[in-house]
């Protein structure tokens, strides 16, 4: 009865009907006032201004009611890792032009220094003016790129620069990929590869701090405006990247085989000259 009736108080179904001689020994129990107790286990005592059946059955419910339990969630931590490819990120962004190009041609951040010293191949960090007003980044070298240490050779290299040269800027470009080791047999780059060499070509626009950015490709594009949308939807419009008016369009390679999406790229083109002129200003 004594359950029934607190749980029907707390509902707001009074009063609650009981025999008078229950009523009677409820009513002659005192009622304690009460007291607020400290950082202590036990519940909170019940208000006054409660009938005396509610009252008393509170109380002799009290002891059996055990409070809430609170597990703080465990801790986050990050993995061991991290803090060292924090550092080293923090370290590379206080390099100077040369001390970069060094530590370039001696990473060991990642599988491809291992393909790299097997077959005595290079770093290719890039090429071009350090005033450049504009910045081309690419993919990864090929192997002919390795052997020459420049990026964007043969013939995508050609359309680049002719489709460059339309706008008259061919002159004071500076060119680079984002992997500074060329992946075997000219698979794409993968994710760690990347994440390695990103904080290289991050440094490297701060150093040149060029007018305008072409990307030309997805991996350069996710690199630097960390998207996953598609080239075709991120090449309809200026981007930017830390201020710096950026252009997203096609890889010249990809051009060589898709014939159909050389008249879009160059509207991309005609969008990074627009935008060069406006940096003028």
């Amino acid at each position: 009865m004594n359950r029934r009736a607190l749980i029907l108080d707390e509902l707001g179904l009074s009063p609650v009907w009981v025999r008078k001689e229950i009523l009677a020994e409820l009513q002659a129990k005192p009622v304690e006032p009460a007291h607020v107790a400290v950082a202590s286990n036990s519940p909170a005592p019940r208000p006054q201004g409660f009938s005396p059946v509610a009252v008393a059955a509170h109380q002799a419910l009290a002891p059996l009611v055990s409070p809430a339990k609170f597990t703080p969630p465990p801790a986050q931590t990050l993995p061991a890792n991290d803090p060292i490819e924090d550092e080293r990120s923090l370290r590379i962004a206080r390099m100077n032009w040369q001390e970069l190009n060094a530590a370039v041609s001696t990473c060991t951040a990642c599988p491809l220094c291992e393909a790299r010293q097997k077959t005595g191949g290079q770093t290719v960090f890039g090429s071009g003016p350090m005033q450049a007003n504009i910045m081309v980044i690419g993919e990864a070298p090929d192997a002919d790129e390795e052997t020459q240490q420049t990026p964007f050779l043969g013939d995508a290299g050609k359309l680049l620069n002719n489709m460059l040269a339309t706008i008259g800027e061919d002159e004071q470009v500076y060119k680079t990929n984002i992997l500074k080791c060329r992946p075997p047999n000219k698979r794409n780059p993968q994710a760690a590869e990347v994440l390695q060499c990103a904080p290289f070509l991050k440094r490297q626009i701060e150093l040149i701090q060029p007018k305008t950015l072409l990307l030309t490709g997805r991996f350069a594009m996710k690199t630097l405006l960390e998207s996953d949308e598609p080239v075709s939807v991120l090449r309809e419009k200026l981007q930017q990247y830390k201020q710096i008016p950026l252009v997203v369009s096609y890889n010249p390679s990809y051009l060589l085989r898709n014939l159909p999406d050389k008249s879009r790229a160059w509207h991309d083109i005609l969008r990074l000259k627009a935008a060069l002129k406006n940096s003028r200003h």
